[in-house]
């Protein structure tokens, strides 16, 4: 159980020294950049269409089922309360998750106040707590109604799929920064490669890569 909870939506990250990128990218012009951009686009508007439907705790699957079925890399997805408490789940598997109050969990607490404060779609940083927890990215879009967030669809997808729907995972080195705090890396950079600096939904990521 507290394994499905820690992956739910939960991240965890270590802070890097900072490095002077040789190549600064425009978003508009760095391959990296627009395809990220691209794919949560998409992922954020198959979550529209189901907040769409005003879900609810019997309805929720149903609701889920046409955006979820055409996810690559979909590792799971629940319907949260406006309280953030988990009270409906996609996989009948990870029926435990019900139940369980997001609020617990320190490192949201700025995504909540931001929900309260500015209902909108938010997007975590790729996490991972330890080497038993599966490396994921969290996204989440308010149901809204009368000005206030009634509630909130959530899913999560698996970094790797993320990776390679951008290219990132053929690049011999990389690293994924948000908020200034590493997320993602691999290999080691060298003294050329490209950066480019990305404001997605509730959050900024730098991505620098080489080939």
């Amino acid at each position: 159980m507290w394994l499905l909870l820690a992956v739910l939506l939960i991240s965890a990250s270590t802070v890097f020294g900072e490095q002077a990128a040789t190549s600064a990218c425009d978003p508009n012009n760095d391959e990296v950049g627009l395809k990220t951009i691209a794919y949560f686009n998409t992922l954020f508007d198959g979550l529209g269409k189901a907040a769409e439907k005003d879900p609810t705790y019997n309805t929720y699957r149903e609701a889920m089922k046409s955006v979820a079925e055409n996810i690559e890399g979909l590792y799971g997805a629940t319907l949260i309360d406006p309280n953030w408490t988990i009270v409906q789940v996609y996989h009948p598997s990870h029926f435990l998750a019900r139940g369980f109050s997001l609020k617990k969990v320190k490192e949201l607490s700025e995504f909540v106040k931001m929900m309260k404060d500015s209902p909108a779609p938010q997007l975590s940083e790729p996490g991972h707590g330890s080497i038993m927890q599966p490396r994921l990215i969290a996204m989440r879009y308010p149901v809204v109604r009368d000005g206030k967030v009634k509630n909130i669809l959530s899913m999560m997808i698996r970094t790797d799929y993320y990776l390679q729907a951008v290219g990132l995972d053929k690049c011999s080195a990389y690293k994924i920064t948000c908020k200034g705090t590493l997320a993602e890396e691999k290999g080691k950079l060298s003294k050329n490669y490209k950066e480019v600096k990305l404001q997605l939904p509730a959050t900024e990521w730098v991505i620098q890569y080489q080939k």
